[in-house]
């Protein structure tokens, strides 16, 4: 049979446990798209609107802690810092306790734009939610806090 390829039977390859972390996948990445698109009107980029997400969760994280959690190279989250800096949104200063480090402080302009963050947030996950009761929400968060657990103890053992 010149000119016929035949392909080798890859349906058992893909099963459904990889399917789940496919769809976990394609969920995250369109809720950050989405998420995306409702905060550039205010002039943040992803990089940036994460980074002040973490310094608003955890204040006292410096930008190595928030360079490590985002799991970003250092200079990528220096650029974000920076146009965050020049935007007025934190005061990036050295670390009294390591001077290599830059601790990072949110200003006050952030509150103003605290609402709009919200707002976006609210938006996705309204559309993101549709069709899915309180019930299937807190099992998925349940099922979704093993898994994270676990995918911790993955990173540990590698």
């Amino acid at each position: 049979m010149t000119g016929q390829t035949t392909s080798p039977n890859l349906g058992n390859i893909v099963n459904d446990d990889d399917r789940a972390i496919f769809l976990m996948d394609e969920i995250s990445r369109a809720a950050r798209r989405a998420f995306d698109e409702r905060t550039q009107p205010m002039g943040l980029n992803r990089t940036q609107w994460r980074v002040l997400a973490q310094l608003i969760k955890d204040p006292s994280l410096n930008q190595s802690d928030i360079a490590r959690q985002l799991e970003l190279e250092s200079a990528t989250v220096g650029l974000a810092v920076t146009a965050l800096c020049d935007q007025g949104y934190i005061i990036r200063r050295r670390d009294r306790s390591d001077g290599r480090a830059w601790q990072l402080d949110l200003t006050r302009k952030v509150e103003d734009i605290l609402p709009e963050l919200r707002s976006a947030a609210d938006a996705t996950h309204e559309k993101l939610w549709a069709g899915v009761s309180p019930a299937q929400k807190d099992a998925l968060a349940d099922v979704l806090a093993i898994m994270s657990a676990n995918a911790r103890g993955l990173l540990a053992d590698a």
